[in-house]
């Protein structure tokens, strides 16, 4: 409980102070791997990260992770230090495709397209009208 109270803490204190945070997801369903793809369909930036050995470790649904995308690693690094909150630099967020190095590498449009095409319109339709 106590790692989990301190990773809240930091994730607070990060998006409530100017650190340079761009992005914040929580690693839930599917794990890492649908985090930084959710992410990446949001915002219209690909990403490639390293250092993931499998699919298991990918979409491993552990509890108390979250990514953060910052374009100030350095003084993110410093405060999950200073909080004792464990971290890892898993890559860069940039260019047209999503890759997690020897696991992944397709380009964001296709994602992007697979993403939005797996409800139908008119089921999109109409729950937007009610």
């Amino acid at each position: 409980f106590g790692a989990h109270l301190a990773l809240l803490r930091l994730v607070a204190s990060l998006v409530n102070e100017p650190a340079g945070v761009l992005g914040v997801h929580d690693v839930s369903d599917g794990g890492l791997g649908v985090a930084l793809a959710e992410m990446a369909v949001r915002s219209g930036v690909g990403f490639a990260v390293s250092g993931i050995s499998s699919h298991a470790e990918l979409f491993s649904e552990s509890a108390s992770r979250v990514v953060v995308c910052t374009d100030l690693p350095d003084a993110v690094e410093a405060a999950a230090d200073e909080a004792g909150v464990r971290w890892a630099r898993l890559g860069t967020a940039g260019g047209g495709d999503i890759v997690v190095e020897g696991l992944v590498d397709l380009s964001l449009t296709d994602a992007i397209e697979a993403w939005r095409g797996t409800i139908p319109d008119a089921v999109t339709t109409r729950w937007s009208r009610a």
